[in-house]
């Protein structure tokens, strides 16, 4: 099992480094098992590494975590003590002129909670929290997923390159081949230019190949902020490839993924809400006591007084009525989203699948046969038997068919990797799968 270091502190929590491990250790096109970038080649690990330590989209909720932990701090406090000063009688007119009759109040007041006022906030504020911490877990699962779908196009890419270069090969070799004949008077000259353009074809896709595949890679890199990248490949096997689970084992691991998790949260949250607009129904006790100095009589007094406002709960009772709406309403929301994650979970293993049975069927069925054939229509040309058109047409279709069985081991991929996003969980149970095997 491979073991993470990261370059620089990331908050993270236990599901998300298993969720790297998984990822590193069990997804079918890693092969790497160094965190190094060696011959310019980048591996998941690095990648991922990278860019959980420098996304913004992650570190945004570090911030976000920061202000609730303010708002926490604000929802502990208690109602603020209030003194004041109050002067009467003085100034005046006839009997009450100058300040002989000066009537000094010095008072402390302040509110006392009730109905569990104090509480109810520091739970809803705390709630606000974990609801943030849900939403991290959701945002970190599609940036591993894009991560992931990006580094599968490289591969993919690289695997396209190596394979426009083998048809450039052939099409040097058929060019040769034509000449020579066309040289010898048994092919006729035109066939030597058609053999020419199909060459220079050949070069202009390795190319443009080779020009996409930078162009993924600047894709790559920017997910951790690098403009500049200084790999030029990646490593894995695009090729190596296991079953999926069924669609029953995987909707009940989404049940529990972090998709539907955040919906809980939010829930919990709203709940939070419609206990603090509860506590609210209870009206607050306001008190002021104090001390009184009567100047016209010399003496001194002391003052108290408490105030409650009437029929609060009747006051309060369309904001808890709305509270309890939202409340109902975020349940339907959370059903709503379970048939939506059922249908995209359903339909990336359909097409998951379907690039399986592909891969599976071109390798085995397609491929060598293409190959054989190929030989021996390249040996009958050379004989005079075929035409030049065909040994063209044969290895188009051989071309066409690993340019298929890329595409469908790309694709095969890069759904495992929308599963893995919506479970949150591996395709496979062992972390400690190897997968070596290379495609032919």
């Amino acid at each position: 099992m491979m073991h993470i270091s990261l370059s620089r502190p990331v908050r993270v929590h236990a599901w998300v480094i298993f969720t790297m491990l998984v990822l590193l250790t069990t997804h079918t096109v890693v092969v790497a098992q160094t965190n190094s970038i060696t011959n310019r080649k980048m591996t998941l690990q690095s990648v991922i590494q990278r860019t959980l330590a420098n996304s913004p989209e992650l570190h945004e909720f570090t911030y976000r975590q920061q202000a609730i932990e303010g708002e926490i701090k604000t929802a502990s406090l208690k109602p603020a003590l209030n003194v004041g000063i109050e002067v009467e009688n003085f100034l005046g007119t006839g009997e009450v002129s100058g300040i002989k009759d000066t009537e000094l109040t010095l008072t402390l007041s302040s509110v006392i909670e009730l109905g569990n006022k104090l509480n109810s906030r520091k739970a809803f504020a705390k709630a606000q929290s974990t609801l943030v911490e849900a939403q991290k877990q959701v945002h970190t699962l599609d940036v591993l997923a894009e991560v992931t779908r990006r580094y599968i196009d490289v591969l993919a890419q690289q695997a396209l390159i190596d394979a426009q270069k083998d048809a450039e090969t052939l099409a040097r070799y058929t060019y040769q081949a034509v000449t020579k004949r066309v040289d010898a008077g048994a092919s006729p000259a035109f066939e030597q230019k058609r053999a020419e353009a199909a060459l220079a074809r050949s070069r202009l896709d390795v190319v443009t190949a080779q020009q996409t595949k930078q162009a993924m890679i600047n894709s790559l890199a920017i997910m951790w902020g690098e403009k500049d990248p200084t790999f030029t490949d990646v490593e894995g096997d695009l090729f190596a490839l296991q079953s999926s689970p069924s669609l029953t084992a995987l909707f009940t691991t989404l049940l529990d993924s972090p998709n539907l998790e955040v919906y809980t949260q939010e829930s919990r949250l709203q709940a939070s809400q419609v206990r603090l607009t509860q506590a609210a129904n209870q009206s607050d006790l306001s008190w002021t006591a104090g001390i009184r100095r009567m100047n016209g009589i010399d003496e001194t007094a002391f003052v108290a007084g408490v105030s409650m406002p009437l029929f609060a709960g009747d006051r309060n009772l369309g904001e808890y009525e709305k509270q309890r709406a939202i409340q109902a309403q975020l349940e339907q929301q959370k059903e709503s989203a379970t048939q939506s994650l059922y249908h995209q979970l359903n339909m990336a293993l359909m097409i998951r699948n379907n690039a399986l049975l592909n891969v599976q069927t071109l390798q085995n069925s397609i491929i060598p046969p293409l190959v054989q054939a190929l030989e021996l229509v390249e040996q009958a040309y050379i004989n005079g038997r075929f035409s030049y058109l065909e040994w063209v047409s044969t290895r188009q279709e051989l071309l066409n068919a690993k340019q298929a069985l890329i595409q469908s081991a790309k694709q095969a991929h890069q759904r495992g990797a929308d599963i893995e996003s919506l479970t949150a969980q591996p395709l496979v149970d062992t972390i400690n799968t190897s997968f070596s095997r290379k495609a032919k």
